[in-house]
């Protein structure tokens, strides 16, 4: 969503550049998923994408994390958007689906069940027998759940004895805990799971939540004047390069797109000096979808 908050992109006026909060952003390293990912045969990889989102060619975005610090700086907690010079950017429902290819229409966003999954419910889905899945369950900081090295270990089991239908599901599963709902380095939680879950077995839709937990780090953040930035970041990332680069470009998928257009690497004064100069006049309003 776009709003115009005034101002002539004709006017003149120093660049203030902002530097309020310090902050920690890190993006997972995905080298080994997507190793993974590229053992399924096409017509599997469309599937999975049918199934379960974008998510494969998600870890092929390489997101600046310089980007993410930058924008940071001006995400406006009250107004629950992003104010620069003299407009207003804020991600929406529509934007993020269209990243993920994933569209509401015709299904129900997601809705958190009271409880977690059980152990013999997402045993069942791993094709794991539930006292092996005992024993890798573990807990980090008040959060349950399991390694990525140990589902990673147990795709290549599944690789080898050929079971594609599942692994596809761990594959989709570890992903959506380390890509989409990241809570700590290397471990998918058992949040990321019921979200996995209710993609599967509810057909419910996980952008809303993705969205969500994206505006609630950056409140956080905002609030707290610091702190780690916690949420999907390729999305972020996408859907900020596809308004702040002008480029013609009728390709309606935001990821080729980014992936076609190369953004040079800049460092983290470059990225606060692109975003602190920008006006109403700079801004890719009308993006290809």
């Amino acid at each position: 969503m776009e709003i115009n908050v005034g101002s002539s992109s004709s006017d003149v006026r120093s660049v203030e550049l902002r530097r309020k909060l310090h902050l920690r952003v890190k993006m997972a390293d995905t080298a080994s998923l997507r190793g993974l990912g590229k053992k399924l045969k096409t017509v599997q990889q469309l599937t999975l994408v049918r199934r379960y989102g974008n998510i494969l060619r998600l870890m092929e975005v390489n997101v600046q994390e310089d980007a993410i610090t930058a924008l940071a700086q001006y995400y406006d907690s009250p107004l629950r958007c992003f104010t620069f010079q003299d407009f207003q950017l804020a991600p929406t429902l529509e934007e993020f689906e269209q990243i993920l290819d994933l569209p509401l229409e015709g299904q129900q966003p997601y809705r958190p069940m009271e409880h977690h999954a059980s152990l013999p419910t997402i045993a069942n889905v791993l094709r794991i027998h539930p006292a092996e899945l005992q024993q890798a369950y573990q807990e980090r900081h008040q959060n349950r759940g399991f390694t990525r090295d140990f589902l990673e270990r147990h795709m290549h089991n599944l690789v080898e004895k050929e079971h594609w239908e599942t692994f596809m599901d761990v594959l989709a599963l570890t992903i959506y805990g380390i890509v989409l709902f990241p809570r700590h380095d290397n471990f998918v939680d058992l949040a990321a799971i019921d979200v996995f879950l209710a993609c599967k077995n509810r057909s419910e839709n996980p952008v809303s939540a993705i969205l969500a937990d994206v505006y609630c780090t950056l409140s956080f953040c905002d609030e707290r004047k610091g702190k780690k930035i916690i949420c999907c970041l390729p999305m972020l990332y996408i859907w900020l390069t596809a308004h702040v680069f002008k480029r013609p470009s009728e390709i309606k998928c935001l990821i080729a797109d980014l992936l076609r257009f190369q953004i040079g690497q800049k460092n983290g004064q470059e990225w606060a000096n692109h975003l602190a100069s920008l006006n109403e006049g700079h801004i890719r309003w009308h993006t290809p979808w």
